[in-house]
């Protein structure tokens, strides 16, 4: 049968990952042969960054290729690809990444005085919500809590404590609890440069909602330096740079990977030659640009109020993303 979708683009969390927040054999099985038989192009688009996905897109991958795999990158490396490409959509479409080479084709960060400003927004006393960056390769925040790595547990990936971040550039020695994964000083000297993106994590819905608006007060303070703000969970307030999102990310991505065709508009082809998966209001834009969107049973429910024209399908507890691609590739369930 025709091949249905070029490029298969998936949220993670909630959406192709298990509850565990691992990849399921099932699911696994299905992105092999999607990619070896029919040679799809596979995106993964997420929240988190890329040091902490990193792992789980590399035991995807040598499931998918195997022994191949090598080959694969330095195929990749040496020019076209030769072989269905592999690509990292990060911090909500901040960083991408080549999945196979681990080239990074484009970065987008918050303006450091506005992320410093971010950063230490909330008071130092404040133990009801945990403000986290991620800067370079590593994951900051200001509170230290443990349960926060409960998703992290196949790349190990751990935050860095920072309770009392500098002021911009100050050279003043701050209180810092360093973990091991530290690649670089960072906020924890004042530095505040290649910040990809802000998260506010509380159990207090209303209070991030008040947060927002915050942060919108601190940017018209700033000089009206815009930025992109979302919700990736219902606990979870993002901020990254102005214009990012999943959706823009595919777009760059696109324009970048392929090559121009007379008559044709190759980004928009390779969108409507797309299918996208997701279950937060981080995926909305990404959702709303691919040719066919599907929005998880156990979404947010604003994204399914707010797009009622995107197919609901079965849950991530159910592999969800994989049965609705079986059925459309003709793949035995």
């Amino acid at each position: 049968m025709p091949c249905p979708f070029r490029y298969v683009i998936t949220d993670m969390d909630g959406t192709l990952l298990s509850p565990d927040h691992v990849v399921s054999n099932y699911t696994r099985d299905t992105l092999k042969t999607l990619v070896n038989q029919h040679g799809v192009t596979l995106i993964l688009a997420t929240g988190r960054s890329y040091a902490d996905v990193r792992v789980i897109a590399e035991n995807l991958q040598r499931y998918i290729w195997g022994d191949k795999v090598m080959v694969c990158r330095e195929r990749m490396s040496a020019g076209p690809p030769s072989t269905p490409g592999f690509y990292l959509v990060t911090s909500n479409g901040a960083v991408v990444h080549n999945g196979v080479t681990h080239e990074v084709l484009f970065q987008s960060a918050i303006d450091p005085a506005l992320a410093e400003k971010l950063f230490r927004m909330l008071p130092s006393d404040e133990e009801v919500v945990n403000t986290n960056a991620y800067q370079n390769e590593d994951w900051l925040c200001r509170l230290n809590w443990p349960e926060m790595m409960s998703a992290n547990k196949e790349s190990g990936f751990c935050f860095i404590h920072v309770p009392n971040p500098l002021p911009l550039l100050s050279c003043a020695t701050g209180s810092v609890t360093q973990s091991p994964q530290a690649t670089a000083p960072g906020i924890a000297t004042g530095d505040y440069t290649n910040i990809t993106k802000i998260f506010f994590i509380s159990d207090d819905s209303n209070r991030l909602l008040s947060l927002a608006d915050e942060v919108h007060g601190v940017t018209d303070a700033h000089g009206g330096s815009p930025v992109s703000l979302t919700f990736s969970t219902l606990d979870c307030l993002d901020i990254m740079a102005e214009g990012v999102t999943k959706g823009e990310a595919l777009k760059r991505l696109f324009s970048a990977i392929l090559p121009p065709m007379d008559g044709v508009d190759v980004v928009a082809d390779a969108l409507a030659h797309s299918i996208a998966f997701g279950d937060g209001l981080n995926d909305e834009e990404m959702l709303t640009a691919a040719g066919k969107g599907c929005v998880m049973k156990n979404a947010n429910p604003r994204l399914i109020v707010r797009n009622q024209e995107l197919e609901v399908i079965l849950s991530n507890t159910e592999d969800g993303v994989a049965k609705k691609l079986r059925g459309l590739f003709d793949i035995p369930l």
